[in-house]
């Protein structure tokens, strides 16, 4: 069975960060190192906090980062920025835009009741018998 990787890249000032996102058990792995042994600490609060605000969803993913450049809160902003966008990705719609729930047809026909409706409409507000 192959696992889903989806990648997401993040840029702060001169630090770049790349985040492979799988499903998981929740692991946070930043430059392989487990997240609860980065320092300082404030750099570590910056990263895990898209991760606090997703709720459930942090228990049923991995995310590996990939960091560089930069200073250690560059880089950290960078992290949390790429979490972010890779949160996003892996729990958008996966919907093609294409399936659309009416027909060509029947959204031609909702489309000529709509006009019917108001052409009705604008001919009882503006009567031709009317002296406007």
């Amino acid at each position: 069975m192959v696992v889903k990787t989806e990648i997401y890249f993040a840029t702060r000032k001169t630090a770049n960060a790349h985040v492979y996102i799988t499903k998981g058990v929740g692991k946070v792995r930043v430059n392989n190192v487990p997240i609860d042994m980065i320092e300082p600490e404030m750099a570590r609060e910056v990263i895990l906090v898209p991760l606090e605000i997703s709720g459930e969803i942090r228990n049923k993913i991995d995310i590996s980062v990939r960091v560089s450049g930069g200073g250690f809160m560059g880089q950290s902003y960078a992290a949390a920025t790429a979490i972010t966008r890779a949160l996003i990705g892996w729990t958008k719609n996966k919907r093609d835009p294409k399936d659309h729930p009416f027909t060509k047809s029947q959204r031609s026909d909702i489309r000529k009741k709509i006009e019917g409706i108001t052409e009705e409409w604008w001919e009882t507000i503006f009567h031709p018998s009317l002296p406007f």
